[in-house]
């Protein structure tokens, strides 16, 4: 899946700080990933132990992406009073408070409270995402933001993915949820901290909220009327590269289970049985989500990253689409068993970190450098970008009450399909392949590139 707004530098601050470490967004990354690990991992795991079917689980997995989708309409708080690194701290406090009292909520009694404090959560992880978009974007340079993208969404999956599997394993072996929680609460605040030692100028312009929503409506539209900002949203809001089975890896990986020990299964008490399938399950997830898993995803993102540096992004980000779609072909075809799961999923995770990687780097080449309002813009993308994970996920998880598992994993690969020939197409039609270095550009507005 993925915001800062009205704030100029004088050519003085610009010079004297010293530019921020790519290395220090793994941190900050991770800082931001962990709701989304509870999202993604956590929640679809305890809402099938507890019960619910996976088109359920796909409407809790939209719920909880709303505050990424309308992210850009908060964003600009983290433009007012504290630095942006002081609000990423400040908020990832609020994020970890939240998620330790949703861990306390018990499912399926108390559904609601727990879906409600996982969406503050989300809301929170928005922000963090707002404040390293704004730190990234004003604090590097072109060629520092592949690299950048590869650190971040190393933190975002990989670190957080973490926290993530162990939460699931925890949780599958009957540990107390004081204790996942407080671990997940944890890793939220520990890593955001890092980002202190960061050289952030002072702000230097200070505006009402009136002036930030008038600037929030001007960036909507300078962003709408240039070519660059327009295939970017195409880009962000289309199906490719979205991995949006990483969310519900969790939720389906009991059927994959199932399958290979339905005969024991079928020997034990009900109790018992599901005792012992919780187990299985939560073992297979920790290992695929486990460093194993994490580290695929580290490396798919920080070589997406190198590569993203060095060639074309947009083509990269098309690219990161079709190895997604070939995971999904392959696992649609296999038989459903364990070693099934296994090697999609952890294939999947390697290319999860290409997608986010070209994702990024896309995201940061489209805004550039030069902009008063980074932080605004950057969410703008995001928040498409999550627009599309959230769809991807709600379609395909549609596909399992009548096509099983090979259903879910089918309807993600041709959504890739379709959406690589389409903006290929799209793209080539309109030259939008050349590298666009910020928005607003000298380029033709829509209605010329149209005609």
């Amino acid at each position: 899946m993925a915001n800062r707004a009205a704030h100029s530098l004088s050519s003085r601050a610009v010079t004297a700080h010293r530019p921020t470490p790519t290395w220090l967004f793994l941190f900050t990354g991770t800082a931001y990933g962990v709701p989304g690990a509870f999202t993604g991992q956590v929640m679809p795991f305890l809402s099938r132990g507890a019960g619910f079917e996976l088109d359920a689980i796909g409407w809790f997995v939209t719920l909880l992406f709303i505050p990424s989708v309308v992210q850009f309409l908060y964003a600009p708080i983290v433009d007012f009073g504290p630095k942006r690194k002081h609000w990423l701290v400040i908020v990832s406090v609020l994020g970890a408070v939240s998620l330790y009292i949703a861990f306390q909520m018990t499912l399926p009694d108390h559904k609601l409270p727990f879906l409600l404090f996982g969406f503050v959560a989300q809301i929170c992880s928005g922000l963090i995402g707002s404040c390293n978009g704004g730190l990234m974007a004003t604090g590097l340079n072109d060629a520092q933001r592949g690299k950048a993208g590869g650190w971040l969404n190393t933190g975002n999956l990989a670190g957080a993915g973490l926290m993530g599997a162990l939460a699931v394993y925890l949780s599958g072996h009957g540990y107390s949820t004081r204790l996942v929680g407080a671990l997940m609460a944890t890793m939220m605040v520990l890593p955001a901290l890092v980002v202190l030692i960061a050289d952030e100028p002072e702000r230097e312009v200070g505006g009402s909220v009136l002036r930030a929503l008038w600037a929030l409506l001007r960036e909507v539209k300078d962003v709408l009327w240039t070519r660059a900002g327009l295939t970017g949203l195409l880009l962000c809001l289309s199906p490719v590269g979205t991995a949006a089975l990483v969310n519900y890896f969790s939720g389906i990986a009991q059927e994959y289970v199932r399958h290979d020990i339905a005969a024991e299964l079928a020997k034990l008490p009900a109790d018992q049985a599901k005792t012992m399938l919780d187990a299985s399950v939560s073992d297979l997830l920790a290992f695929v989500g486990g460093p194993v898993g994490q580290g695929l995803t580290a490396l798919g993102a920080l070589v997406g990253g190198f590569i993203c540096d060095r060639t074309n992004r947009r083509a990269m980000y098309l690219l990161s689409g079709v190895l997604t779609a070939v995971v999904g072909i392959v696992m649609a075809v296999s038989p459903p068993s364990r070693a099934t799961f296994m090697a999609g999923a952890l294939t999947y995770a390697l290319v999860t970190g290409f997608c986010y990687a070209a994702f990024t780097a896309t995201v940061l080449e489209t805004i550039g450098k030069d902009t008063k309002s980074a932080s605004t813009r950057y969410s703008m993308f995001t928040a498409a970008g999550n627009i599309a994970i959230a769809y991807v996920g709600l379609i395909d998880s549609r596909f399992e009450a009548h096509h099983g598992v090979s259903g879910v994993v089918a309807s993600d690969a041709i959504l890739n399909i379709v959406g690589v020939v389409i903006l290929g197409l799209v793209f080539w039609k309109l030259g939008s392949f050349g590298k666009s270095r910020h928005v607003p550009d000298p380029q033709l507005p829509v209605a010329k590139v149209v005609e």
